[in-house]
């Protein structure tokens, strides 16, 4: 039960192939510089929508060489990617960016060859709004137990200690894949034994190839069972196979996971909660808890690795009628007396 998100194909192998040269040599040549200091995320969306631009280009525009597409042909296709692939804004603006990047890549480097050209993409596109086309799911913490329930029930032990992963450190998706065996120590523990601290930083969400390094923050008394139950499954299957490698996560033949593969279980967990889910949703769940403990914000961006509390705000799902407020004591005696 997947949430609905509309998606048009327009990008084939064979129109790919009668792109106009000329592009698809300055697309190349555009990655090439950008993966010089780009996450390979990063890289490989861009390489997505300029495929999708360059298409639409072959179908619309003659096929023209980027540099001489005109203000009003680049207008037409944002008009095509809200009105025939209903992008929402965040898409939306990270196209815009895009062909906005690429525009001041030819203005760079290839100024002599066209010294006329312009980057006209920020004055004749204007960037979308913020908004929601997809459901949010907000986790309680009951629907958060009854999970792990079903799922422990079921004898599911590699599944609850992903899971468990996500709810006690509020990492990402990509995120979880990459803690491995040697950066968990039990004894290593931070803010009053609360949480596990991981020995080693992990590759997070962040600009360059790299990411931002951070070190993960635990909690410990959410995790550290459900870990250690399944390391012993975990140990088993990598010695039947004869695997050499500190990867949590592994396949049947004790290999490691893959996010691929680790989108199965995302499934499953829909079938159990009998609606949408998506991992992220553990990120809010873990920044609520910290939020509902009264944990200071400077101390919840720390644990979570953020650099400012704005997201704070964001990633908070609880309702303020949901808060205790020492404050509101002050006018029950008032009343009372």
């Amino acid at each position: 039960m997947p949430r609905q998100t509309y998606k048009k194909i327009i990008v084939t192998d064979e129109l790919l192939s009668q792109v106009n040269k000329d592009n698809i040599k300055l697309r190349d040549r555009f990655l090439r510089e950008k993966n010089t200091r780009c996450s390979e995320l990063t890289v490989k969306n861009y390489l997505s929508d300029l495929n999708i631009f360059f298409v639409h280009n072959l179908l619309n525009n003659d096929n023209k060489f980027f540099v001489d597409i005109k203000k009003l042909e680049f207008s037409e296709f944002f008009s095509f990617c809200v009105e025939e692939l209903r992008y929402n804004s965040a898409r939306f603006n990270r196209m815009k960016s895009c062909l906005s990047s690429l525009s001041t890549f030819v203005e760079t480097f290839y100024d002599s060859d066209y010294p006329n050209f312009r980057n006209v993409i920020l004055k004749v596109v204007e960037s979308m709004p913020k908004n929601e086309v997809r459901e949010k799911t907000v986790l309680s913490d009951e629907q958060v137990e009854m999970i792990f329930q079903k799922l422990e029930e079921s004898g599911e032990k590699q599944i609850v200690c992903w899971f468990a992963l996500g709810v006690a450190s509020g990492s990402r998706f990509s995120e979880i894949l990459r803690f491995t065996t040697d950066i968990i120590d039990e004894n290593n523990v931070a803010f009053d034994g609360l949480f596990l601290e991981t020995t080693k930083a992990i590759r997070t969400k962040g600009r360059g190839r790299n990411g931002k390094q951070l070190k993960k923050y635990i909690l410990k008394d959410v995790f550290l069972e459900k870990y250690n139950a399944w390391l012993k499954e975990r140990s088993r299957i990598v010695s039947k196979n004869e695997k050499d490698h500190n990867a949590i996560f592994i396949k049947s033949n004790g290999d490691p996971l893959t996010e691929a593969d680790a989108r199965g279980w995302v499934k499953k967990i829909e079938e159990i909660l009998g609606q949408p889910f998506y991992p992220h949703s553990l990120r809010h769940n873990f920044c609520t808890k910290l939020v509902k403990a009264g944990l200071p914000s400077e101390l919840i961006v720390e644990i979570v690795g953020w650099t400012s509390e704005v997201l704070i705000k964001t990633y908070n799902d609880s309702k303020v009628s949901e808060r205790e407020f020492k404050e509101l004591d002050n006018l029950r005696n008032m009343l009372n007396k």
